[in-house]
């Protein structure tokens, strides 16, 4: 079965679904991509890669950023329209390939979340891509199922031209929902690399971001 036929029959409650703890984890994904590395504020235009149902661009939307939201699977571009319709937000969804995308608009960041480095066929195609429509920065996600490794998907992002490269680890369980004392935890061993990307190796993931 192809990916977008896949999440199209996955697409309603996705996030309700999938998530143990959707608040905490699409809550912190949210205060990442506003502050970390060049802040964005209110106004500012973001394109999401991988959408899914909507559920963190309308956080983002209520935020005040104007957002653009593109997934491969038609059933969640319509989920995300029909969540952002309930909740009263000005989202923008559309039905894009990340693969081969088509837009020649300007943002100014680019987020894909949903495994990018999993369902590029060619990351630095896209990437240089990301690179030449973006203005403040770009975030990105790697794991350990990923064909590549993390140097190299970092290696990626710079030949794309981005610089002040960092990465950090995601560590917000999904199918786990924990004791806030240990999330809080959690929060500060994301910021000792060392550890923090020991612990990826758990079904945790990695954020790249680069910056023009």
């Amino acid at each position: 079965m192809k990916p977008e036929e896949k999440y199209s029959r996955l697409a309603w409650g996705f996030a309700e679904k999938s998530y143990a703890n959707l608040e905490e984890y699409m809550g912190h994904r949210l205060n990442l991509i506003l502050r970390w590395g060049t802040p964005l504020n209110p106004g500012d235009r973001v394109l999401e890669l991988g959408c899914g149902d909507g559920y963190l661009g309308c956080l983002l939307a209520r935020y005040g950023l104007e957002y653009w939201g593109a997934d491969i699977a038609p059933g969640m571009v319509e989920a995300a329209r029909e969540r952002a319709r309930v909740q009263g937000v000005n989202a923008n969804f559309f039905v894009m390939d990340m693969n081969d995308p088509f837009l020649n608009e300007s943002f100014d960041a680019i987020i894909a979340f949903r495994t990018f480095f999993k369902y590029t066929q060619d990351p630095l195609k896209v990437l240089r891509w990301m690179r030449s429509n973006t203005r403040k920065k770009i975030i990105v996600d790697w794991n350990h199922l990923c064909s590549i490794s993390l140097s190299e998907a970092v290696q990626y992002v710079q030949a794309a031209g981005f610089g002040y490269i960092t990465v950090r680890p995601f560590l917000v369980p999904i199918s786990l929902n924990i004791p806030k004392v240990a999330q809080r935890l959690l929060y500060v061993l994301e910021s000792l690399p060392r550890i923090g990307l020991f612990l990826t190796r758990k079904k945790f993931s990695v954020l790249i971001k680069g910056e023009p």
